[in-house]
């Protein structure tokens, strides 16, 4: 059945319609994001970080708060449980949007259908991290990207932080949204497609300006 997101979304999304199923799609979520944080962890060099750190201009006291931060010993507490709560937060909220944006449609939205798109959708994001995480290991370093910024000459300058958001999985998981929508709600045409790509790239800009480091979403 979760398969069917990879080999049949029609199917698996005719079935949310009926039962809007959302429990195991989250935990896999959850679970993969961790997996990824914890390996990102094993194999960070914090040298590397503030190498990174200095050649983009960071401030200095924000480079302090980052060494401080790598010597506590719970770190890696910290940032496991902040990979679960930032996966889940991002899901309600990316929820709350696509199902406040149906009504730009003329449809009434039902969030917990909505949240079932969402976490079906982002499966693909769960299989994105499990592909990022064997990277890592095989690169031994957490500076991977599954996204354009692989085209990006240097990270300086906004160019890298603005490909860095066009990750393959992420587009391909807003492809999955788009269809989840259209199928569950029994929306006509491709106004979904419009709805979802539009709030992403709307996205994409204002993030690329707000926050200049390179995301995961």
């Amino acid at each position: 059945m979760i398969l069917d997101i990879f080999l049949s979304p029609r199917n698996y999304f005719l079935r949310l319609k009926e039962t809007p199923f959302f429990v195991i799609p989250l935990i896999i979520i959850l679970l993969f994001a961790a997996i990824q944080a914890y390996v990102a962890n094993r194999y960070t060099d914090v040298s590397q970080i503030i190498k990174r750190m200095e050649e983009r201009g960071a401030p200095p006291e924000q480079i302090e708060r980052v060494e401080e931060f790598f010597k506590k010993p719970t770190r890696l507490i910290i940032s496991l449980v902040s990979a679960l709560i930032v996966t889940l937060i991002f899901l309600l909220i990316i929820t709350l949007i696509f199902n406040f944006s149906l009504s730009l449609l003329g449809i009434e939205g039902n969030f917990k259908k909505t949240f079932a798109i969402v976490c079906g959708a982002s499966l693909v994001s769960a299989f994105g991290s499990l592909v990022r995480s064997l990277i890592i290991i095989l690169r031994r370093s957490p500076f991977v990207t599954t996204s354009l910024a692989l085209i990006s000459p240097k990270e300086k300058g906004l160019l890298f932080p603005f490909l860095s958001r066009f990750d393959f999985f992420i587009i391909w998981q807003m492809i999955l949204v788009a269809f989840g929508l259209k199928i569950v709600f029994d929306i006509k045409g491709n106004k979904t497609y419009y709805l979802v790509f539009g709030i992403w790239l709307c996205w994409i800009v204002i993030s690329t300006f707000l926050f200049r480091g390179p995301q995961r979403f």
